[in-house]
Protein backbone atom coordinates (compact mmCIF):
# COMPACT_ATOMS: atom_id res chain seq x y z
CA UNK A 1 0.00 0.00 0.00
CA UNK A 2 1.24 3.05 -0.97
CA UNK A 3 1.25 6.75 1.18
CA UNK A 4 -1.33 7.76 -1.08
CA UNK A 5 -3.33 5.26 -0.47
CA UNK A 6 -3.08 5.93 3.33
CA UNK A 7 -3.01 9.04 3.15
CA UNK A 8 -6.37 8.65 1.06
CA UNK A 9 -7.71 6.73 3.90
CA UNK A 10 -6.84 8.89 6.92
CA UNK A 11 -8.73 11.60 4.86
CA UNK A 12 -11.51 9.51 4.69
CA UNK A 13 -11.28 8.65 8.10
CA UNK A 14 -11.47 4.68 7.39
CA UNK A 15 -8.28 2.92 8.93
CA UNK A 16 -6.18 1.07 6.42
CA UNK A 17 -5.15 -2.83 6.68
CA UNK A 18 -1.44 -3.73 6.77
CA UNK A 19 -0.55 -6.80 6.09
CA UNK A 20 -3.17 -8.66 7.00
CA UNK A 21 -3.18 -8.56 10.55
CA UNK A 22 -3.05 -4.94 11.98
CA UNK A 23 -3.95 -1.50 10.80
CA UNK A 24 -1.47 1.30 9.91
CA UNK A 25 -3.20 4.84 10.34
CA UNK A 26 -1.96 8.02 9.54
CA UNK A 27 -2.75 10.73 11.86
CA UNK A 28 -1.82 14.81 10.27
CA UNK A 29 0.31 17.23 12.11
CA UNK A 30 -2.86 19.56 12.07
CA UNK A 31 -4.74 17.89 14.92
CA UNK A 32 -4.42 19.91 17.87
CA UNK A 33 -2.32 18.82 20.49
CA UNK A 34 -3.26 18.26 24.01
CA UNK A 35 -0.73 16.76 25.78
CA UNK A 36 -0.69 12.49 26.60
CA UNK A 37 -0.58 11.75 30.44
CA UNK A 38 -0.55 8.86 31.91
CA UNK A 39 -0.52 7.58 35.66
CA UNK A 40 2.24 6.16 37.77
CA UNK A 41 0.98 4.79 41.51
CA UNK A 42 2.87 3.90 44.48
CA UNK A 43 2.13 1.81 47.32
CA UNK A 44 3.35 3.34 50.71
CA UNK A 45 3.76 1.22 53.59
CA UNK A 46 4.91 1.85 57.03
CA UNK A 47 7.16 -0.22 59.95
CA UNK A 48 8.90 -0.04 63.12
CA UNK A 49 12.32 1.29 62.17
CA UNK A 50 15.22 -1.12 62.48
CA UNK A 51 12.52 -3.77 63.12
CA UNK A 52 10.66 -3.74 60.22
CA UNK A 53 9.37 -7.29 60.66
CA UNK A 54 8.17 -7.05 63.79
CA UNK A 55 5.35 -3.97 63.59
CA UNK A 56 3.27 -2.25 60.64
CA UNK A 57 1.64 0.84 61.04
CA UNK A 58 -1.43 1.66 59.66
CA UNK A 59 -0.79 4.81 57.27
CA UNK A 60 -4.17 6.40 59.46
CA UNK A 61 -2.88 5.54 62.72
CA UNK A 62 1.16 6.28 62.86
CA UNK A 63 1.78 6.44 66.56
CA UNK A 64 -1.81 8.08 66.77
CA UNK A 65 -0.96 10.53 63.67
CA UNK A 66 -2.56 10.61 60.22
CA UNK A 67 -0.41 10.33 56.99
CA UNK A 68 -3.05 12.74 55.18
CA UNK A 69 -2.39 15.40 57.77
CA UNK A 70 1.37 14.84 58.06
CA UNK A 71 1.35 14.79 54.50
CA UNK A 72 -0.97 18.26 54.27
CA UNK A 73 0.99 20.03 56.63
CA UNK A 74 4.50 19.35 55.30
CA UNK A 75 3.29 20.23 51.29
CA UNK A 76 1.42 23.18 52.41
CA UNK A 77 5.35 24.52 53.79
CA UNK A 78 7.28 23.73 50.84
CA UNK A 79 8.83 27.01 49.22
CA UNK A 80 9.89 26.87 45.31
CA UNK A 81 13.57 26.51 46.45
CA UNK A 82 12.70 23.18 48.50
CA UNK A 83 11.26 21.63 45.11
CA UNK A 84 13.43 22.88 42.50
CA UNK A 85 15.02 19.81 41.29
CA UNK A 86 18.43 21.22 40.55
CA UNK A 87 20.73 18.50 39.69
CA UNK A 88 17.68 17.29 37.03
CA UNK A 89 17.89 20.93 35.55
CA UNK A 90 14.19 20.78 36.41
CA UNK A 91 11.42 23.14 38.03
CA UNK A 92 8.86 21.91 40.22
CA UNK A 93 6.38 24.08 42.36
CA UNK A 94 3.04 23.21 44.61
CA UNK A 95 0.79 25.51 43.24
CA UNK A 96 -1.44 24.02 46.12
CA UNK A 97 -2.83 21.18 48.95
CA UNK A 98 -5.97 20.76 49.35
CA UNK A 99 -7.92 18.28 51.14
CA UNK A 100 -9.82 16.87 48.00
CA UNK A 101 -12.12 14.42 50.02
CA UNK A 102 -12.18 12.84 53.36
CA UNK A 103 -9.54 10.94 52.75
CA UNK A 104 -7.52 11.88 49.85
CA UNK A 105 -5.45 15.14 49.48
CA UNK A 106 -4.65 16.80 45.67
CA UNK A 107 -1.36 18.58 45.09
CA UNK A 108 -1.45 20.69 41.92
CA UNK A 109 2.23 20.94 40.75
CA UNK A 110 3.93 22.81 38.24
CA UNK A 111 7.37 20.96 36.40
CA UNK A 112 9.42 22.09 33.16
CA UNK A 113 12.52 21.13 32.18
CA UNK A 114 15.62 24.04 31.60
CA UNK A 115 19.17 24.27 30.77
CA UNK A 116 19.44 25.26 27.16
CA UNK A 117 18.81 28.50 25.38
CA UNK A 118 16.43 28.52 22.41
CA UNK A 119 13.42 29.88 20.48
CA UNK A 120 9.31 29.18 20.83
CA UNK A 121 8.11 28.53 17.82
CA UNK A 122 4.76 28.21 16.61
CA UNK A 123 3.97 24.37 15.14
CA UNK A 124 0.92 26.14 12.86
CA UNK A 125 3.54 29.28 11.40
CA UNK A 126 7.18 27.35 11.83
CA UNK A 127 7.78 30.80 13.23
CA UNK A 128 9.48 31.91 16.24
CA UNK A 129 7.30 33.46 18.82
CA UNK A 130 9.56 34.11 21.84
CA UNK A 131 13.04 33.51 23.36
CA UNK A 132 14.09 31.17 26.07
CA UNK A 133 16.95 31.50 28.26
CA UNK A 134 18.88 28.28 29.63
CA UNK A 135 17.47 29.57 33.13
CA UNK A 136 13.49 30.09 31.61
CA UNK A 137 11.54 26.60 32.33
CA UNK A 138 8.02 25.78 30.15
CA UNK A 139 6.10 24.58 32.97
CA UNK A 140 2.57 22.55 32.64
CA UNK A 141 0.29 21.06 35.56
CA UNK A 142 0.92 17.80 36.94
CA UNK A 143 -1.50 16.45 39.90
CA UNK A 144 -0.98 13.86 42.42
CA UNK A 145 -3.11 12.11 44.78
CA UNK A 146 -2.83 10.64 47.97
CA UNK A 147 -5.30 8.19 48.90
CA UNK A 148 -5.03 7.44 52.41
CA UNK A 149 -7.55 4.46 53.77
CA UNK A 150 -9.46 4.62 57.18
CA UNK A 151 -8.30 1.21 57.53
CA UNK A 152 -5.33 -1.19 56.21
CA UNK A 153 -1.87 -0.97 55.47
CA UNK A 154 -1.18 0.48 52.45
CA UNK A 155 -1.99 3.87 51.03
CA UNK A 156 -1.66 5.05 47.85
CA UNK A 157 0.18 7.60 46.19
CA UNK A 158 -0.91 8.44 42.22
CA UNK A 159 1.29 11.07 40.18
CA UNK A 160 0.16 12.31 36.68
CA UNK A 161 2.51 12.17 33.78
CA UNK A 162 2.91 14.96 30.95
CA UNK A 163 4.82 15.66 28.49
CA UNK A 164 6.39 18.43 30.76
CA UNK A 165 7.75 15.72 33.00
CA UNK A 166 7.19 14.30 36.01
CA UNK A 167 6.33 16.29 39.25
CA UNK A 168 5.03 13.68 41.47
CA UNK A 169 7.93 11.45 41.82
CA UNK A 170 9.93 13.87 42.63
CA UNK A 171 7.36 14.98 45.38
CA UNK A 172 7.71 11.66 46.98
CA UNK A 173 11.04 11.60 46.60
CA UNK A 174 11.47 14.75 49.25
CA UNK A 175 8.88 13.53 51.49
CA UNK A 176 10.30 9.61 51.86
CA UNK A 177 13.33 12.31 53.09
CA UNK A 178 11.37 14.26 55.09
CA UNK A 179 9.50 11.46 56.68
CA UNK A 180 12.55 9.72 57.41
CA UNK A 181 13.14 12.39 59.97
CA UNK A 182 9.99 13.41 60.78
CA UNK A 183 9.90 10.22 63.60
CA UNK A 184 12.35 7.72 65.04
CA UNK A 185 9.82 4.99 65.33
CA UNK A 186 8.30 4.58 62.01
CA UNK A 187 10.18 3.96 58.45
CA UNK A 188 8.41 4.32 55.23
CA UNK A 189 8.58 1.90 52.42
CA UNK A 190 7.72 3.47 48.28
CA UNK A 191 7.14 1.04 45.74
CA UNK A 192 5.81 1.40 42.41
CA UNK A 193 2.53 -0.51 41.36
CA UNK A 194 4.25 -2.84 38.42
CA UNK A 195 2.73 -5.20 35.81
CA UNK A 196 2.28 -8.28 37.94
CA UNK A 197 -0.09 -5.97 40.19
CA UNK A 198 -1.85 -3.61 37.91
CA UNK A 199 -4.87 -3.78 36.52
CA UNK A 200 -4.23 -5.70 33.44
CA UNK A 201 -3.47 -8.76 35.61
CA UNK A 202 -6.54 -10.23 35.58
CA UNK A 203 -7.75 -8.29 31.96
CA UNK A 204 -8.10 -9.40 28.66
CA UNK A 205 -5.90 -8.19 25.92
CA UNK A 206 -7.75 -6.55 23.02
CA UNK A 207 -5.24 -4.83 20.81
CA UNK A 208 -1.57 -3.53 20.27
CA UNK A 209 -0.75 -0.27 19.26
CA UNK A 210 2.59 1.28 17.76
CA UNK A 211 2.85 4.42 17.37
CA UNK A 212 6.07 5.76 15.02
CA UNK A 213 6.65 9.43 13.95
CA UNK A 214 5.46 10.04 10.59
CA UNK A 215 7.99 11.62 7.76
CA UNK A 216 6.63 13.43 5.56
CA UNK A 217 6.66 13.86 1.76
CA UNK A 218 6.06 15.11 -1.48
CA UNK A 219 3.80 12.68 -3.48
CA UNK A 220 4.27 12.24 -7.29
CA UNK A 221 0.80 12.90 -8.58
CA UNK A 222 -0.83 14.74 -5.01
CA UNK A 223 -0.29 17.00 -2.65
CA UNK A 224 2.63 17.13 0.08
CA UNK A 225 1.50 15.21 2.73
CA UNK A 226 2.88 15.83 6.40
CA UNK A 227 2.44 13.22 8.29
CA UNK A 228 2.27 14.09 12.09
CA UNK A 229 1.96 10.16 13.29
CA UNK A 230 1.91 6.66 12.12
CA UNK A 231 0.49 3.95 14.53
CA UNK A 232 -0.12 0.32 13.51
CA UNK A 233 -2.67 -1.86 15.17
CA UNK A 234 -2.72 -5.65 15.61
CA UNK A 235 -6.34 -6.97 16.86
CA UNK A 236 -7.08 -10.81 17.45
CA UNK A 237 -9.00 -12.25 14.97
CA UNK A 238 -13.13 -12.42 15.40
CA UNK A 239 -14.27 -14.76 18.21
CA UNK A 240 -10.55 -15.09 19.38
CA UNK A 241 -8.41 -13.57 22.03
CA UNK A 242 -4.74 -13.07 21.97
CA UNK A 243 -2.95 -15.05 24.56
CA UNK A 244 -2.12 -13.83 28.30
CA UNK A 245 1.30 -14.29 28.14
CA UNK A 246 1.70 -11.61 24.83
CA UNK A 247 1.83 -8.93 27.19
CA UNK A 248 5.45 -9.36 28.65
CA UNK A 249 6.24 -10.65 25.15
CA UNK A 250 5.59 -7.52 23.58
CA UNK A 251 8.78 -5.90 25.88
CA UNK A 252 10.85 -8.31 22.88
CA UNK A 253 11.05 -6.05 20.05
CA UNK A 254 11.31 -9.05 17.57
CA UNK A 255 7.63 -10.24 19.35
CA UNK A 256 6.54 -6.72 18.69
CA UNK A 257 7.33 -6.48 14.76
CA UNK A 258 6.10 -9.66 14.09
CA UNK A 259 2.67 -8.95 15.99
CA UNK A 260 1.69 -5.62 13.78
CA UNK A 261 3.69 -6.86 10.58
CA UNK A 262 6.29 -4.43 10.22
CA UNK A 263 10.29 -5.07 9.12
CA UNK A 264 11.51 -2.26 11.30
CA UNK A 265 10.75 0.31 14.15
CA UNK A 266 12.44 3.50 15.01
CA UNK A 267 14.24 3.55 18.40
CA UNK A 268 11.50 6.11 19.91
CA UNK A 269 8.52 4.12 19.18
CA UNK A 270 5.85 3.85 22.01
CA UNK A 271 4.14 0.91 22.23
CA UNK A 272 0.05 0.94 24.13
CA UNK A 273 -2.14 -1.80 24.98
CA UNK A 274 -5.98 -2.04 25.04
CA UNK A 275 -7.21 -4.22 27.93
CA UNK A 276 -10.73 -5.40 29.12
CA UNK A 277 -11.79 -6.56 32.00
CA UNK A 278 -15.76 -7.05 33.83
CA UNK A 279 -17.01 -4.83 30.87
CA UNK A 280 -14.20 -2.01 31.03
CA UNK A 281 -11.70 -0.91 28.91
CA UNK A 282 -8.64 0.93 29.52
CA UNK A 283 -5.68 2.21 27.27
CA UNK A 284 -2.02 1.65 29.20
CA UNK A 285 1.36 2.57 28.07
CA UNK A 286 4.34 -0.22 28.07
CA UNK A 287 7.31 1.47 29.89
CA UNK A 288 10.49 1.96 28.74
CA UNK A 289 13.71 1.21 30.24
CA UNK A 290 13.76 3.19 34.02
CA UNK A 291 9.82 3.70 33.47
CA UNK A 292 7.35 1.31 35.28
CA UNK A 293 6.15 -1.08 33.61
CA UNK A 294 3.25 -0.59 32.28
CA UNK A 295 0.97 3.01 32.87
CA UNK A 296 -2.70 3.93 32.58
CA UNK A 297 -3.25 6.13 29.87
CA UNK A 298 -5.45 8.94 31.26
CA UNK A 299 -6.04 11.31 28.01
CA UNK A 300 -4.45 10.65 24.44
CA UNK A 301 -2.36 13.75 23.08
CA UNK A 302 -5.48 14.61 21.11
CA UNK A 303 -7.41 14.06 23.75
CA UNK A 304 -8.55 16.71 26.43
CA UNK A 305 -7.07 16.66 29.61
CA UNK A 306 -9.58 15.40 32.34
CA UNK A 307 -10.83 17.53 34.88
CA UNK A 308 -9.86 16.76 38.57
CA UNK A 309 -13.22 15.05 39.18
CA UNK A 310 -12.63 12.88 36.39
CA UNK A 311 -9.32 12.40 37.83
CA UNK A 312 -10.13 11.15 41.07
CA UNK A 313 -12.72 8.58 39.63
CA UNK A 314 -10.03 6.96 38.05
CA UNK A 315 -7.57 7.29 40.39
CA UNK A 316 -10.48 5.92 43.27
CA UNK A 317 -10.65 3.20 40.80
CA UNK A 318 -7.29 1.75 40.55
CA UNK A 319 -6.90 2.04 44.29
CA UNK A 320 -10.03 0.21 44.74
CA UNK A 321 -9.02 -2.64 42.85
CA UNK A 322 -5.27 -2.48 44.38
CA UNK A 323 -7.28 -2.83 47.96
CA UNK A 324 -8.91 -5.71 46.49
CA UNK A 325 -6.25 -7.28 45.97
CA UNK A 326 -4.65 -7.08 49.48
CA UNK A 327 -8.04 -7.72 51.06
CA UNK A 328 -8.94 -4.41 52.03
CA UNK A 329 -11.41 -2.12 50.95
CA UNK A 330 -11.65 1.31 49.61
CA UNK A 331 -15.06 3.51 50.75
CA UNK A 332 -16.05 5.21 47.87
CA UNK A 333 -17.17 7.85 50.37
CA UNK A 334 -13.61 8.31 51.25
CA UNK A 335 -12.59 9.79 47.63
CA UNK A 336 -16.37 12.03 47.45
CA UNK A 337 -15.36 15.70 46.98
CA UNK A 338 -15.97 17.85 50.13
CA UNK A 339 -18.35 20.12 49.65
CA UNK A 340 -17.67 23.90 50.78
CA UNK A 341 -20.11 24.85 53.50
Amino acid sequence: MSLADLYAHESSGVPATVAGIGHAVITRGREKPMGRRVLTVSELTFHQKHKPKERSYAPADLNAEDLLDIFHDWANGLKSSDTHSRDRQTWVSVASATRWAPRVELIDLRVGAYGEAGELVDIETGLPVSQIDDNHAPTGQNRTLLFVPETGESAYFLSEESTRGSAGGHILRLFKTYFSRYTNEVTMVTSTVTEGEAWAEAAELTEVEVRVEGKSADLADGPSVKVGQVSYIARPEKRHRFPGSLLKSLKNEQTLRQIVSVRDLDDDHEVFVTLVRDGRTKKFQLGTEGAPAIREVLNDATEEILNTATLVERCTDRVSDLCDRKGATWDPAWSRQQRKE
